[in-house]
């Protein structure tokens, strides 16, 4: 750690880099047009290279120049059981081969702090309908990884700075935005940014919290847990200025695969992209996540978004002590992280993305940006004519939908999401609308804190219903871990060359990746989801169509979906 521009933090006993000053010392005025990307880069740059390159490494951040690499130290790596337990293997090979020759293996041990989630082991065998689906599913779990989990308990043991969250507990980029980042550091008398690398693309999520998190392969979490640098050129950052108010019914998941579709059509493959303006300032921290869990799908590296109110509110929400809380605010308010010291920024390329334009939206049948409103799924010759066959020929119509999983951090990790799927659960039981029994359903949270507030709300139950019962905390259909299908509806997909879907809350719908007889799969909504497990077939023009008579009155889609 260097010693220039090192100063007290104001109203704490931590130090900080004033990196202000570092810029402002090579050209005056440059600090207050720098993104908040460059920013913590420069920070770090400041705080951790070697000083006979910070000069030389900032003016690349300050004109904008890509002529030489910069270094990158980022503060910690997360790692999800499948590609971190390759990077484990790799140490205690190392120690094997110390050891060999008379050295102390207990000295091999990563430098950098290390958190691997085992979050990508679980298959949805038994599905929400079964009471006994949570604890089947991780029965079979275990007997299935019982040496892969036997090593990785032994990692966390052995290592010093590898801490491990067991399976049975959610998903590594929920866990990483509602538990792990503290956003600011407090290290050694230092206070400084929160950054990670992550083995898995949407390592971006917790972008949402102002946190510089890239997915990288398993070679690059190596070097970064070895405590070495990661050189990289300034990326090309882009401003995507958010304008407008999202309308009313209108989700999160609407947002983001409009945006996915925008952003593609823009061309920001491996941009940096950061979120701002007045319809940014208006998002939850939920919001922002299931936005910056995307990245991959439309292109980015990184969607980032600044620190502000929202964020605080987020940290205590989420019970981060309120002593960090203040830390975030103090340090995010002096170092020039705070979204108002933002305002005069610059970047090489501006979008504009207007809020109140987004109606209700799925993405398929192959691509998530391929985006279709509800509204046109008839025009699009998605939904149509259908019907169920006839007596003795078979018991599921055209486009059945033999999947509907509420699933992936995309989605659950946002509180309104899963709330609305939850009460249009309810609306829909009050009318005795039910799951249609082709339909293997599930509900897959990223974390337990979903079945916390479910329960609290009294509606798990409703969930529950409707087939929606907690199967897992984990990656699951997202991943391709959907699981068998019920013996007798797989025959007849076989039988009678169904064209079968499925509908899910996740980020990934490619042909073949949810399940070998899913011939295509639609992103939605966590609600929408639910909607179409009681429709049964992707035929059904899910706005318009009717989904019960109650009382001689037509029930739709409307009548039911929550304010």
């Amino acid at each position: 750690m260097n010693t220039n521009f090192r100063k007290n933090l104001p109203g704490t006993s931590l130090d900080y880099f004033d990196t202000q000053a570092a810029v402002e010392a090579i050209q005056p005025g440059a600090w207050a047009t720098l993104p908040y990307t460059s920013r913590v880069h420069a920070e770090n740059i400041v705080r951790k290279a070697d000083p006979a390159i910070i000069n030389d490494c900032l003016t690349q951040l300050i004109e904008r120049k890509r002529e030489r690499d910069f270094p990158w130290f980022p503060a910690r790596v997360a790692c999800h059981d499948i590609l971190g337990q390759t990077a484990l293997v790799d140490l205690a090979g190392l120690r094997d081969a110390i050891a060999k020759e008379g050295g102390d293996p207990a000295k091999v041990n990563p430098v950098v702090p290390v958190q691997l989630i085992v979050d990508h082991s679980l298959a949805v065998e038994c599905g929400g309908f079964d009471p006994d689906a949570f604890q089947k599913n991780r029965d079979i779990e275990e007997r299935r990884n019982e040496d892969r989990f036997h090593f990785i308990e032994w990692t966390k043991n052995a290592f010093a700075n590898v801490d491990v969250i067991p399976a049975g507990n959610g998903i590594m980029h929920q866990i990483n935005l509602e538990k792990m980042s503290p956003v600011i550091h407090a290290d050694n008398g230092v206070a400084y940014p929160d950054t990670c690398v992550g083995t898995d693309s949407h390592t971006p999520h917790v972008d949402a919290l102002g946190v510089i998190a890239i997915g990288v392969g398993g070679l690059e979490a190596e070097n970064v847990m070895l405590g070495r640098a990661s050189w990289m050129r300034l990326p090309e950052i882009v401003g995507v200025k958010l304008t407008g108010e999202r309308q009313p019914g209108i989700t999160a998941t609407d947002v983001v695969l409009a945006l996915t579709e925008f952003l593609r059509k823009s061309k920001v493959v491996g941009a940096y992209l950061e979120f701002h303006g007045e319809g940014a300032s208006k998002l939850t921290i939920g919001d922002r996540a299931t936005i910056s869990n995307m990245a991959p799908e439309y292109g980015a590296t990184a969607a980032m978004f600044s620190i502000d109110q929202q964020t605080l509110d987020y940290l205590t929400l989420t019970g981060r002590d309120a002593a960090q809380v203040k830390l975030v605010e103090t340090y995010a308010k002096t170092a020039g992280l705070w979204s108002d010291s933002l305002k005069d920024a610059v970047y090489e390329r501006d979008l504009t993305f207007d809020l109140s334009t987004v109606v209700r939206n799925m993405a398929g049948p192959s691509n998530p940006h391929a985006r279709v409103a509800t509204s046109d799924l008839a025009a699009k010759g998605i939904a149509g004519q259908w019907a169920m066959p006839a007596a003795g020929e078979g018991t599921m119509p055209d486009g059945a939908v033999i999947i509907a999983a509420i699933t992936s951090c995309t989605n659950t990790s946002n509180p309104r999401n899963v709330i609305a799927a939850a009460l249009l659960a309810r609306n829909a039981n009050k009318l005795g609308l039910t799951r249609k029994p082709w339909v293997k359903s599930s509900l897959a949270p990223g974390s337990k804190a979903v079945e916390l507030y479910l329960k609290e709300a009294n509606l798990l139950g409703d969930l529950e219903k409707l087939g929606f019962g907690i199967v897992a905390f984990a990656c699951t259909t997202c991943n391709g871990m959907s699981g068998a299908l019920d013996p007798k509806i797989q025959q007849e997909i076989i039988d009678r060359d169904l064209y079968a879907t499925a509908v899910l809350s996740g980020n990934r719908n490619f042909d073949g990746r949810i399940h070998p007889y899913a011939k295509q799969a639609f992103l939605a909504s966590p609600p929408l989801v639910v909607a179409y497990a009681i429709a049964g077939t992707v035929r059904f023009d899910i706005e318009n169509d009717v989904l019960t008579v109650v009382d001689g009155k037509e029930i739709r889609l409307k009548d039911i979906w929550p304010s």
